[in-house]
């Protein structure tokens, strides 16, 4: 008896210490570098995620992807992240994101959001067609290829995503905005095309992307929560700045520099 006690608290001891030495602690800047940047996410989010063993550049990585594809995050979802902790940043073409960010800044897509499906995580062939009233969404993956088709006419939004070995194409098309990203993998060129059919509004994007990873996706949102804390130092000291200096804010939404990296998360029963 007291042999199979001695053995049962050892047990509970290593499943106590395994927990503890999974856990990460995240300091306060990153904890209100990631509250800000990202909409939806809160410090119980945050700090979850940290309990399960993912530090602020994996969470960094795992939101950017996530804001992107307009994909819903949940416990299920991050239960499946953490098993593969070390892939994350293989897992882009799942989300239907090119496997680069910019020279100079992430890649962020104009597009409206809207719900869509996704193929599972980590899943080598995959065929789904939806059909619905006016148009079908059909989702196909083949290995390292992953062919997304969107359309729909009564909206008269469409939406294509072909991801190959070496080379990534995206293009979107609605009544109001076309937009289109080509990447060539082999040497991350890429080139990236907006323009705002009402007010006639175009960006061009040309360059030599780099290879997104958890640490330079961090080091790209960090600057950016600089950069709006920044913004309230300012607009709380407007009277110290020119009143010029404002006016390249007027087109803040088709440009994506103060407006929040928007996420749905749902971690709400974790809690209860």
């Amino acid at each position: 008896m007291i042999k199979e006690l001695t053995i049962l608290s050892l047990v509970i001891l290593f499943v106590l210490s395994s927990i503890s030495a999974a856990a990460v602690e995240i300091d306060d800047f990153d904890k209100n570098l990631l509250i800000r940047v990202f909409k939806d996410v809160n410090s119980e989010d945050v700090e979850y995620m940290a309990r399960l063993g993912l530090d602020s550049k994996d969470i960094s990585l795992i939101l950017y992807y996530y804001s992107n594809s307009d994909k819903k995050l949940d416990k299920d979802e991050l239960d499946r992240l953490v098993r593969n902790r070390e892939r994350i940043s293989d897992f882009h073409k799942y989300y239907g994101m090119p496997q680069i960010i910019f020279d100079d800044e992430l890649v962020r897509f104009r597009h409206p959001r809207r719900e869509r499906h996704f193929p599972p995580l980590d899943t080598k062939k995959y065929d789904k067609k939806y059909e619905f009233r006016g148009g079908t969404e059909i989702i196909k993956v083949r290995g390292n290829n992953y062919d997304y088709r969107y359309n729909n006419k009564r909206t008269g939004v469409e939406e294509k995503i072909e991801i190959k070995n070496q080379k990534y194409e995206y293009y979107y098309r609605d009544r109001n905005m076309v937009e289109m990203l080509d990447v060539h993998h082999a040497n991350n060129k890429y080139s990236y095309y907006y323009k705002n059919r009402h007010t006639g509004r175009t960006i061009r994007k040309e360059g030599r992307g780099r290879r997104a990873n958890k640490y330079n996706v961090y080091e790209e949102l960090k600057e950016k929560y600089r950069d709006m804390e920044d913004d309230d130092w300012d607009d709380d000291h407007d009277d110290w700045d020119d009143d010029d200096k404002y006016d390249d804010h007027e087109d803040e939404d088709d440009d994506n520099v103060s407006v929040k990296l928007d996420i749905e998360i749902d971690l709400s029963d974790l809690f209860n």
